[in-house]
């Protein structure tokens, strides 16, 4: 699956939030360089390449970019669920792909953001498991920060043939549920523009009060809930970029994702022996290099509310 880059307007666009300066980039990857040969804990195999993605995503800010890669390293060894056994023909990652969709659009949409979908290919609840959909995002996360960078991103998750079942099953995983969320919101230097989720079911209100909680003020306001399908998405951006089941031609669902598939098996030696390098050495962790991540961790105690559904 080739990610298309921005035309010509759409590259303007992204120019004018993010004015390009060679020099300048050139520098601040030199100044985190040497910031991570300072960090006796962190690995300073990176690419010059990837940093710049980094700052990019940091909108050029070397503190946030320092900041981000301090959690993007770390809770790659924190959170083992998520990043360990990523070979992607393993059982569990496979069996993820059979049953769900996630994939990245081919196309940007006309202010220079990224698309991404989530939706169930397989309603089984006995297929469903937030640890697998967690792993299979940040799969889908890291290839991309080996081929671009976008101004933002747009997540559209569909919740056609999502049940109460799939909902309660998140409860005794609660603990999964905010680890997936700290992997994701704070461990990527990935921007978010909006939320939309699709086919919306009645209990829905229900289930976002008790997310609310696990989830930063400003990722709540650019939720946008839908009852109806992808052509609700319609008056957001062009529809032509779109799946072809929600009016667009970008493809079938089971094609972006099957190409999503085959695209990430063949990074297999890259996640392979990024698994071994991309973490940290707690041991030679300075005190006051203390991870505000691993305190959050720490202070899990599983006290998510039971689901209560009307």
């Amino acid at each position: 699956m080739t990610l298309l880059p921005p035309t010509p307007e759409q590259q303007k666009r992204i120019d004018a939030e993010l004015a390009p300066d060679p020099e300048t980039r050139k520098r601040d990857v030199a100044a985190l360089r040497e910031w991570l040969a300072k960090q006796p804990h962190l690995p300073d195999h990176i690419d010059d390449a990837r940093l710049e993605r980094f700052l990019f995503g940091c909108k050029n800010s070397i503190e946030r970019c320092k900041s981000i890669l301090e959690r993007y390293f770390t809770v790659r060894t924190a959170i083992p669920e998520f990043f360990a056994l990523r070979d992607p023909f393993a059982r569990e990652v496979q069996e993820c792909y059979q049953a769900t969709h996630y994939f990245v659009l081919p196309s940007l949409t006309e202010e220079g953001h990224r698309v991404s979908v989530l939706r169930l290919r397989d309603a089984a609840i006995d297929k469903f498991s937030i640890q697998a959909i967690s792993r299979k995002i940040l799969m889908v996360l890291d290839t991309r920060l080996m081929e671009e960078r976008c101004l933002s991103n747009v997540m559209v998750i569909d919740l056609e043939g999502f049940s109460v079942g799939h909902f309660t099953k998140c409860s005794p995983t609660q603990n999964i549920v905010r680890k997936s969320m700290l992997a994701v919101q704070d461990g990527m230097p990935f921007r978010l523009h909006k939320v939309h989720f699709l086919h919306a079911p009645a209990f829905i209100e229900s289930i976002l009060k008790i997310i609310y909680p696990l989830l930063k003020d400003r990722l709540v306001e650019k939720f946008r809930v839908h009852t109806g399908g992808g052509e609700e998405l319609h008056a957001y951006m062009d529809k032509n970029i779109l799946p072809n089941e929600w009016g667009g031609k970008a493809g079938s669902f089971d094609e972006l994702n099957d190409a999503w598939q085959k695209k990430i098996e063949r990074n297999k030696d890259w996640f392979l022996r990024e698994e071994k390098l991309s973490r940290t050495n707690e041991s030679a962790r300075l005190p006051n290099a203390r991870s505000k991540l691993l305190t959050e961790l720490d202070g899990l105690q599983g006290s998510f509310r039971q689901l209560n559904i009307d």
